[in-house]
């Protein structure tokens, strides 16, 4: 099972990228909102992706991810009952790996409704599904790297809050709320509602 591949880009389309490794080329199905340098298909350098390699009877395709973080969300969602690897990845590319968490975290089902081909049904089951796996794990931080939300975690759960509360609110912090005084402020406020 392919599970890394590091290579030439020798073309670039809109979600696909064909990946040279060793002389044969891999058809690669990507995130189109991945960051991806200007003019990669003319550059030397190589790409690092983290695949899942999805293996049905009519073909096997690569999903590839530039984060083993954002591989393992993935792998996450397609486990779910009734979300395949084409609506895995319609969710991956709703927004960052964190985002999604978040909204599983806090019972976000209009984030979920919102993306193409994701009824009500399919939502409920991905949070029902998840909900616990990921808050359990502190996938929040672990996903965004952000220093900032783990501080802001501990110091919420050694005011004895749980960690569910804790990224249901998280999750809902306004942009307005920049420094980690105001983040805490906020939070601190909608806890004690």
């Amino acid at each position: 099972m392919i599970s890394y591949l590091k290579g030439k880009v020798v073309l670039a389309r809109w979600g696909v990228l064909i990946v040279e490794t060793g002389g044969v080329g891999h058809k690669v199905i990507v995130n189109p909102q991945i960051e991806i340098k200007p003019n990669i298909v003319d550059l030397q350098e190589p790409i690092e992706l983290f695949v899942h390699e999805h293996i049905r009877e009519d073909a096997d395709d690569l999903y590839g991810f530039i984060s083993y973080e954002e591989l393992e969300l993935f792998e996450r969602l397609i486990s779910v009952n009734g979300v395949g690897p084409k609506a895995g990845m319609a969710i991956m590319s709703s927004g960052k790996a964190d985002e999604i968490v978040r909204a599983i975290i806090s019972d976000n089902l209009g984030f979920f409704t919102a993306i193409s081909g994701i009824g009500k049904k399919a939502a409920a089951k991905i949070i029902l599904d998840l909900k616990s796996k990921l808050s359990g794990d502190r996938s929040v931080n672990i996903l965004s790297g952000d220093s900032a939300s783990e501080d802001l975690t501990e110091a919420l759960q050694s005011l004895g809050y749980k960690q569910a509360e804790i990224m249901s609110v998280i999750g809902k912090i306004p942009s307005t709320a920049e420094t980690l005084e105001d983040k805490m402020k906020w939070c601190l406020k909608n806890l004690a509602k």
